[in-house]
């Protein structure tokens, strides 16, 4: 499977959240600030972004909006990184996941960050483990 991991990230909690997932996968990884480029050659997009007053950068919701087409019929997952855990977690990933409407399959939140990398690696592998 063709992969690519598609991010945005602020204070580094996403970069290194997108930079593991790609690792484990072996997809692509792409900076949406660096380098946006064409998804036409992936079946699967794992899409990261922060949550800044809760709402998804525009960045990721602009590229969202002009690819919505070469999206449709592709393997869409996506995570989110924010400050909150529990409940004020789970809203911010449906309002994030509501962007994509049904194209998104398997999402995600990381909250408070910890261990070596700054993420929670157990939790995020349990979310490459759904994508399969």
């Amino acid at each position: 499977m063709n992969a690519a991991v598609i991010f945005t990230s602020k204070f580094g909690a996403t970069q290194r959240t997108a930079e593991h997932i790609s690792k484990v996968i072996g997809a692509d990884l792409i900076d949406l600030r660096k380098s946006p480029r064409s998804i036409s050659g992936y079946d699967l997009i794992v899409f990261g972004s922060g949550i800044y007053f809760g709402k998804m950068p525009k960045l990721i919701r602009k590229f969202i909006e002009d690819h919505r087409q070469d999206l449709e019929g592709k393997k869409v997952a996506l995570f989110v990184c924010c400050r909150y855990n529990g409940e004020e977690a789970e809203k911010q990933l449906a309002a994030a996941a509501e962007l994509f409407g049904p194209l998104v399959s398997k999402a995600y939140m990381s909250g408070k960050q910890k261990g070596e990398l700054g993420i929670d690696a157990a939790a995020v592998d349990d979310f490459i483990r759904s994508l399969e």
